[in-house]
């Protein structure tokens, strides 16, 4: 992981040391911003298979609950987490991706 952020930031240009506030010491935009949109995009799409797999899981569970007043429950909360998780998933996508966009 400390890999992935080292090379990130050497992706990325600072300006020169003039001074402690200057316009030459502030960040510049990333130059290569696809490589970070590629990393969040593999991010979001592993974060979102997870989701839609424990959403398929909470429905076989709830067919298979047979009645069980507690296994019922149990399943419903599984697929409304899952569900929970995919909202969140797909809203911080558009997020990521509005802000890269902006760079």
């Amino acid at each position: 992981m400390t890999h992935l952020i080292k090379y990130l930031a050497d992706t990325c240009t600072t300006g020169g040391n003039t001074g402690l506030i200057s316009s030459n010491s502030l960040p510049q935009t990333c130059a290569n911003s696809t490589t970070l949109n590629s990393v969040f995009l593999i991010a979001f799409t592993i974060i979102g298979a997870l989701a839609f797999l424990f959403l398929v899981i909470g429905g076989f569970r709830y067919i298979t609950a047979g009645g069980n007043p507690e296994g019922i429950q149990k399943a419903k909360n599984q697929i409304q987490y899952s569900l929970i998780g995919l909202v969140i998933t797909a809203t911080a996508a558009a997020i990521v991706n509005f802000v890269i966009g902006r760079l």
